[in-house]
């Protein structure tokens, strides 16, 4: 299996994961591991099945690696656009 096919096989409706897949050529565990973030938790924050709550130092991380260098350009939230953490 290639690289891309195994980024391919991760994706889902997150905004914050299209721009990982899209922008980068990290893995879910290479992207949350840069920014100090457990792979789980990430996962569960693209999942839409926790809040995301990230430090300021990791969120400036996450923007560097994504190429994000406007506010306007994140995206609302984590989890996909159907599902909030509420309700889970």
């Amino acid at each position: 299996m290639t690289e891309k096919s195994k980024r391919r096989k991760q994706a889902s409706d997150s905004a914050w994961e299209a721009l990982r897949i899209d922008r980068t050529t990290f893995t879910q565990d290479e992207l949350a591991l840069h920014c100090g973030i457990p792979r789980s938790t990430y996962q569960r924050w693209i999942a839409g099945k926790t809040e995301a709550k990230l430090s300021i130092p990791q969120l400036k991380k996450l923007c560097q690696l994504l190429g994000i260098e406007r506010i306007d350009e994140l995206p609302d939230d984590f989890s996909p656009p159907s599902q909030s953490p509420d309700e889970g």
